[in-house]
């Protein structure tokens, strides 16, 4: 945890994912913009390491460990997390996700591998809104941020359960901006195409493993596969942009809205 008297006025955001990958970055990404971010995720030590990274720019954060899949843990963590904030919260960023299995289709996905990426990527953020949304509305007030992606805007063969948790995301996305509107809250969803974290960039190390190709030509063919106009796959900090575009005054009359951010592949 870092603390720094002369910040404790300063907006406060809560990041699932914080631990790593895009969720790190928001984090991050927010906490440069002057906010006290609350970190999100299951490994302390990760946390951890998000934390430092944050205080060795002269900024305010604290971890939270919990797994949001569990309804139980998740109240817990935000009761927490409301004391320290002294009930304080600006901006929920829902990014923690798993991408589940590729390339397997139905009737060969197992159920509890369907049933994972529902519980992490649909049901972890109800629950993270379940217990902070009322908070916003009370003080009339707040941005949520929902973490999807383009395979929510699309079908994909072989992406059964995280397009549907995605597309899930959607609607729970939408209906929150239609309850929480009168009180000032806004509810948005990012849609991101490939992301160039390291779980992505160890996919490409390993084509070109297989291929015999280098690993900027297993990027390139990636990446041509996938169509974007842009011919270009998204860094961190795209996401981490936009983020800080809704919560900030940018947002404050958008609501509702999926902006899909993957260089032009959902056109």
């Amino acid at each position: 945890m870092s603390e720094r008297n002369d910040l404790a006025e300063a907006p406060v955001a809560f990041v699932t994912g914080a631990s790593s990958g895009t969720g790190r970055e928001i984090a991050e990404c927010l906490a440069r913009a002057g906010y006290r971010v609350a970190l999100a995720g299951r490994k302390l030590d990760a946390l951890e390491e998000t934390a430092n990274r944050i205080a060795a720019r002269g900024g305010v954060s604290a971890s939270f460990p919990f797994d949001v899949r569990d309804e139980a843990a998740t109240a817990g963590a935000i009761a927490s997390f409301l004391e320290w904030s002294l009930g304080r919260v600006d901006v929920l960023v829902n990014a923690a996700a798993i991408p589940g299995p590729v390339q397997v289709p139905i009737g060969k996905l197992a159920v509890s591998e369907f049933d994972a990426m529902i519980d992490t990527n649909l049901r972890g953020p109800f629950l993270t809104m379940t217990h902070l949304l009322p908070v916003m509305i009370e003080r009339r007030y707040g941005r949520i941020i929902n973490i999807g992606g383009n395979h929510g805007m699309r079908g994909r063969a072989g992406r059964v359960g995280y397009s549907s948790s995605k597309w899930g995301l959607r609607g729970l996305t939408r209906c929150a901006a239609l309850e929480a509107g009168e009180a000032n809250v806004t509810v948005n969803y990012i849609a991101p195409g490939p992301i160039a974290v390291e779980r992505m960039k160890r996919n490409w190390t390993e084509r070109a493993r297989q291929e015999g190709i280098d690993d900027a030509t297993a990027l390139r063919r990636y990446t041509a596969e996938m169509g974007p106009a842009l011919g270009q796959v998204n860094e961190p900090a795209d996401i981490a942009s936009m983020v800080l575009f809704l919560a900030g005054e940018g947002g404050r009359n958008i609501t509702g809205q999926e902006i899909v951010i993957d260089g032009g592949i959902v056109v």
